[in-house]
């Protein structure tokens, strides 16, 4: 008597292990840079009334110099680096400084709320190079830091009497554009510590200001005491700054330039290499998404 059998049951071979999803090549990298700035493009509350606010402060502040300007009595000529008064010199400080500072706290801003809503960690988790990923979000603020500066430039030669006779304005937009993506690996070293530390916008202030005191923003750096004047030198918002000056007085802007593309070739790789390690960090940590 044959016994009876149930069907044969033959196992399913194991899934095979997951693995890390693959990142995508150097042209997926710049489709995701472009895709993340096109994204805060079309996101109008961002450029709207914030906006606006940020031009009536800067106005407000370039006004309040000049006046400044008016009762003070300026140094030497050669001191203020080829600026014709005291309010030129200040002037192209502010304006550069200002928008750095907007752009700076806006991008820092923008990935601390990014973090609350945890759109942070599903940006992280796409197979996308965490270069792409700093550049990306950085692109929005610093492209509309650059538009900024132009407006106040225009102001200040319009409104306010700046001296641009002999201005090389290739030499303004040369050194205004390689001064902001010099500066844009510090904005990415401070949204790197914004992620894997926290209070990033509060870093960016205090960094601004360290900035702007020792790169000569509102005085010739040859006043600060001691050994400063010569270690500021590296400062890429004081070679930006100097290179302005030169290219509105008419004088050598083309040095400056080419030392902010070699810190810019130097500062964008190292910065987004600390923002991939930041986002290593705070994932280990269970801080991609904070409360």
């Amino acid at each position: 008597m044959t016994p009876l059998t149930g069907p044969r049951l033959h196992p399913r071979p194991a899934p095979p292990a997951a693995g890390p999803a693959p990142r995508l090549g150097p042209a997926a990298g710049g489709r995701a840079v472009l895709a993340l700035a096109r994204r805060d493009l079309g996101e109008r509350q961002l450029i709207r009334l914030p906006l606006l606010l940020d031009l009536v402060f800067g106005v407000v502040n370039l006004l309040v110099f000049l006046f400044i300007s008016r009762v003070l009595t300026p140094p030497e000529a050669h001191r203020l680096l080829g600026a014709t008064t005291y309010f030129d010199f200040v002037a192209v400080g502010i304006t550069f400084m200002l928008v750095l500072q907007a752009a700076s706290t806006q991008l820092t801003s923008r990935v601390t709320r990014e973090q609350r809503g945890g759109t942070l960690e599903l940006l992280a988790a796409q197979p996308v190079p965490a270069s792409a990923l700093a550049v990306g979000t950085a692109a929005y603020p610093f492209l509309l830091a650059l538009l900024r500066a132009g407006f106040y430039l225009v102001l200040l030669h319009a409104l306010f009497g700046l001296h641009t006779a002999r201005a090389d304005w290739w030499g303004v937009v040369t050194v205004l554009v390689a001064g902001s993506a010099a500066m844009m690996g510090i904005g990415i070293g401070l949204t790197a510590f914004a992620v894997a530390v926290g209070y990033g916008e509060s870093a960016a202030r205090l960094l601004i200001v360290g900035l702007s005191f020792l790169s000569g923003t509102y005085f010739p750096v040859a006043a600060l005491p001691g050994v400063l004047p010569t270690l500021t030198a590296v400062l890429p918002s004081r070679i930006a700054l100097d290179g302005l000056r030169a290219a509105l007085s008419g004088g050598a802007w083309a040095a400056s330039a080419l030392t902010l593309l070699a810190a810019t070739v130097l500062l964008l790789p190292l910065s987004t290499w600390v923002f991939g390690r930041a986002l290593r960090i705070a994932a280990a940590r269970g801080t991609l998404t904070r409360d």
